[in-house]
């Protein structure tokens, strides 16, 4: 495969129908368990944005007021480490929640970045505070974002000391299969995301050379396929055997 197979998701920023906005929270965490009537009463409260490739949807120590639903494209959510270097945390898509889980505004400790035209729904925090008082099913789902977050942490820190840098990077390239993963003909599993190596090696908790010499061991080992910027699973069992 000598080109990049990864697709550009949302080319130019668009006008979201209503449709689209409905899928959208039918598909995120925050809101699918939401009753549609109750969606429909929620997207009054929502506005949609967009930003350019490169455009930041917000800045470490920023207060950006509430939280966003993406929509459409990739964010990459990064952090500086004490050194002044910036590390991916994390890659976000369609129906992914970008930004702090309050319901009052509070400062972020991470940046998130559009790595294509990105479209998301923005719910300010206040009125996060007065729709999770109103449905009873948000205010959960509002809950379970909260530890499930925490949770990650805690694996993160866990993993760096208890599993092999090629572990931990089987289990990035896993969870990215499950959230942006398009299976094709063959039973591969293409990431439909640009990844970088230094985004593998930062949600791995790894250097860019160990998870540059982790992949090419698995490719050599027939459990990958992958080039500049593109990642195909051939073989998700051997990876999560690893």
């Amino acid at each position: 495969m000598s080109s990049n197979p990864v697709r550009q998701t949302c080319s130019h920023p668009h006008h979201c129908s209503t449709d689209v906005r409905m899928r959208v929270m039918a598909r995120s965490p925050l809101t699918r368990d939401l009753t549609p009537e109750q969606h429909t009463e929620l997207d009054t409260h929502l506005r949609a944005v967009a930003w350019a490739e490169g455009e930041p949807l917000m800045m470490a120590g920023e207060t950006p007021g509430g939280v966003h639903l993406v929509m459409s494209g990739r964010v990459r959510v990064t952090r500086d480490t004490v050194d002044g270097e910036e590390i991916t945390l994390d890659i976000a898509g369609p129906g992914d929640v970008i930004g702090p889980l309050d319901t009052a505004p509070v400062p972020v400790e991470d940046s998130a970045w559009a790595m294509e035209t990105t479209c998301a729904l923005f719910l300010r925090a206040e009125t996060l505070g007065e729709v999770v008082a109103t449905f009873p099913p948000l205010a959960m789902a509002l809950l379970q974002l909260q530890q499930q977050r925490l949770t990650a942490g805690r694996e993160r820190e866990v993993a760096q000391s208890t599993r092999t840098v090629e572990q931990r990077v089987a289990g990035v390239l896993l969870q990215m299969a499950g959230r942006l993963g398009q299976s094709r003909p063959d039973g591969s599993v293409l990431l439909q995301v640009r990844l970088r190596r230094d985004d593998i090696a930062g949600m791995a908790a790894t250097t860019v050379e160990s998870a540059s010499r982790a992949m090419a061991k698995m490719k050599r080992n027939g459990l990958i396929d992958s080039g500049r910027e593109w990642v195909v699973i051939l073989d998700a069992a051997g990876l999560a055997d690893l």
